[in-house]
């Protein structure tokens, strides 16, 4: 049992490290002017490559991701955060489960550019997407659920920054500093969440694939409005640094997870 917790710790730390590296190189892409139009996961998986030993350094990178992705995944099948099995409890395991699934993909976007292999554009393979789910029956209606879906995740990262419940899993040394970090880092990224979900029900509505916008295209969309984006791209740099302190801080071997591993032992 201690050694499938600490496994899990591995994973969960090399994961959040791996996301702040991404968000904080998005978020100087987006503000210096380097890359504004290329602010997006693929984007800063592109400046990596370029850097000295490059191809090295993407393949950590992809590690890492994978590594979250799959603790989140056994987040979400094993429950070991104790999310329960009720109507919220599965939804949150739910959304666990696709963000593990997104960060399975953002490894393999990393691979394949490490290996030589063109890794597409922000949104490109989301349009790609789109189009094949429009094709199929009731595809504008799951095109518009994930949308919901989208809004909704939204609405839970301004929750957690109102309430500051992700303090809550905090080692009791972390820095004062934490919470702003943390609500600016989650507002941030909510409206971008928000931004990609407007931009899904509008491809269900209207039936148009192009209409789907990825991460960095939802941020780039915002440029009309400098402040604003500033605002958001300054915020995901904190999100950035709020991962990096999840990789230092964030408790993982609680009571409740113990009593949680314990439980699924029990049963078999």
């Amino acid at each position: 049992m201690i050694d499938k917790m600490r496994q899990l710790e591995t994973f969960a730390r090399a994961g959040w490290f791996a996301r702040g590296v991404v968000y904080c190189l998005l978020a100087y892409l987006a503000l210096t002017g380097a890359g504004a139009s290329d602010a997006s996961p693929q984007g800063v998986f592109r400046s990596v490559q370029d850097m000295p030993a490059g191809k090295w350094l993407l393949g950590l990178l992809a590690l890492g991701l994978a590594l979250y992705g799959a603790y989140r995944v056994y987040s979400a099948a094993l429950d070991s955060e104790g999310k329960g099995d009720d109507a919220k409890g599965i939804a949150v395991r739910i959304g666990y489960a696709a963000s593990g699934f997104a960060h399975f993909f953002l490894a393999y976007a990393a691979i394949r550019l490490a290996s030589g292999q063109p890794s597409g554009g922000d949104g490109e393979t989301e349009q790609r997407a789109a189009g094949m789910m429009l094709d199929i029956p009731l595809g504008q209606t799951i095109l518009g659920a994930l949308g919901v879906a989208f809004l909704a995740a939204a609405a839970h990262q301004l929750t957690k920054a109102w309430t500051t419940e992700f303090m809550k899993d905090m080692a009791a040394g972390a820095p004062r500093w934490v919470v702003p970090v943390g609500r600016a880092g989650l507002v941030a990224r909510a409206v971008v969440f928000a931004t990609i979900g407007v931009s899904l029900i509008s491809a269900g509505w209207f039936g148009a694939a192009g209409e789907v916008k990825g991460l960095g295209d939802a941020l780039y969309s915002l440029t009309d409005h400098p402040e604003l984006y500033s605002l958001v791209a300054i915020g995901l740099f904190m999100f950035g640094v709020h991962s990096f302190v999840d990789a230092r801080w964030r408790r993982i071997r609680n009571e409740d997870m113990v009593s949680v591993l314990k439980a699924r032992a029990a049963r078999r």
